[in-house]
């Protein structure tokens, strides 16, 4: 009995020498998991650090394909490590609702970076209906004609070309519609990015009356430039608290574990003109995971100065 014990606690530690050395090395594993929010301006702020973790430190890194609620949620539940592209003051509600278990890591781009560094978000109409029509001002839509004008399903209410209704903005246009008096009149068509743009742009090409939701950065302007095909309604409600700054947030738990790669992520910093040429690039060369990787090295190639100076400051923390 006494051999049986002594053999079968043999077999046990023989078991955990071979198990826990495996266990340390998992939980020591360089790896990363961005999370996404179903648009195009998200990638190169995740493939341009996802380059960097892998060629500088050795990480694997994964993008979860989700939407901007699901990255949040996962997040702070732990399944998501990094969040590159929040944008502010839309997300604001979401990040107060998983503080405890995020962590700020600083401004990727917009206003709060460089005041010049413009990300906006507005209703738009083509630049020919506001001169025939007189409408300027979001106020103005308050009009049955008007609604008419914009009804673009004709079931007798006027439509807002929205955005996906996963998005902040798809909340904030039905706050709007409400608060300008437009519900009931108006109703917010909602739908993927490829989709709300392909009839956007179809009705600006038909010269057809479209109302709609746009935001910048975004190579949309390049083919409808503001001021020439496109008008900015004015939002006197201030509805979208003046320009938008996007900033970097990481789960706290991932964030503590991985210092040396935080700090890298911490000094990125990217421009809205960036995030526009990369979208625009994705629209002309697909969105595979090696053009997306492409896209990313080009940039990276033309901003080598830049890309340097974050991985020296990093290092300055480091040490």
């Amino acid at each position: 009995m006494k051999h049986k014990l002594i053999f079968s606690l043999l077999v046990l530690v023989l078991v955990l020498s071979l198990i826990l050395p495996g266990c340390a090395e998992k939980q020591a594993e360089k790896h990363v998991i961005f999370g996404t929010g179903a648009w195009t301006g998200d990638l190169l702020e995740i493939y341009v650090p996802k380059i960097i973790l892998e060629e500088q430190l050795g990480y694997t890194c994964e993008i979860a394909d989700l939407s901007v609620p699901g990255t949040w949620a996962a997040m702070g539940a732990g399944e998501v490590d990094l969040w590159t592209n929040s944008w502010f003051p839309n997300q604001i509600d979401m990040e107060i609702k998983n503080a405890v278990n995020t962590e700020w890591l600083g401004v990727c781009y917009g206003t709060a970076h460089r005041p010049d560094d413009v990300c906006l978000q507005f209703w738009s109409v083509p630049l020919w209906v506001s001169e025939e029509y007189g409408i300027t001002s979001c106020a103005d839509l308050d009009n049955e004609e008007f609604a008419e004008l914009f009804d673009v399903d004709g079931d007798g209410v006027g439509d807002l070309l929205g955005c996906d209704a996963a998005w902040k903005c798809a909340a904030v246009n039905d706050d709007m519609l409400a608060a300008y008096g437009l519900e009931g009149s108006y109703e917010q068509k909602y739908g993927a990015e490829a989709m709300m743009m392909a009839a956007i742009e179809g009705s600006l090409k038909k010269k057809e009356p479209v109302l709609f939701y746009m935001y910048t950065p975004h190579p949309f302007f390049v083919d409808f430039p503001v001021g020439e095909e496109v008008f900015i309604l004015d939002d006197p409600l201030d509805y979208w608290g003046g320009n938008a700054t996007i900033y970097k947030f990481g789960n706290a738990d991932w964030v503590a574990a991985n210092p040396e790669a935080t700090n890298i992520i911490r000094q990125m910093l990217f421009t809205s003109d960036a995030i526009g040429w990369s979208m625009a690039e994705i629209d002309a060369r697909g969105d595979d995971a090696a053009t997306l990787e492409a896209i990313a090295r080009e940039w990276m190639a033309a901003n080598q100065d830049k890309v340097n100076k974050w991985l020296e400051e990093a290092q300055k923390l480091a040490e």
